[in-house]
């Protein structure tokens, strides 16, 4: 896997997102001027949507979202809350590691 994505997102090979990667980012900045109060949306759209684009050939999205940029949202702040510190009992309480993990 990392021979696999090293191919695909070397120095190299990053010149070739140039143009995906001015596309959104102009998109952003149009969202920011129209809606500023929706920073975090647009934001979250357009890393979606780069992602998207340059891992999988998809046309940017240009506004709203669909199933996989709420997917990777969603996945994302799943991985944000599990990396708070205290998110998880055993971190207060040592011995739980021990319990079974039925």
């Amino acid at each position: 896997m990392r021979k696999a994505a090293h191919e695909r997102l070397n120095k190299d090979a990053s010149k070739a997102f140039h143009e995906a990667q001015m596309a959104e980012a102009v998109l952003l900045a149009y969202n920011w001027l129209v809606d500023p109060k929706q920073w975090d949306h647009h934001f979250r759209r357009c890393n979606a949507s780069t992602m998207r684009s340059v891992l999988y050939g998809h046309a940017p999205r240009t506004h709203g979202s669909d199933g996989v940029i709420e997917a990777l949202d969603n996945f994302a702040n799943r991985i944000a809350r599990a990396t708070y510190p205290g998110a998880h009992l055993v971190e207060f309480f040592p011995w739980m590691r021990h319990i079974p993990s039925r």
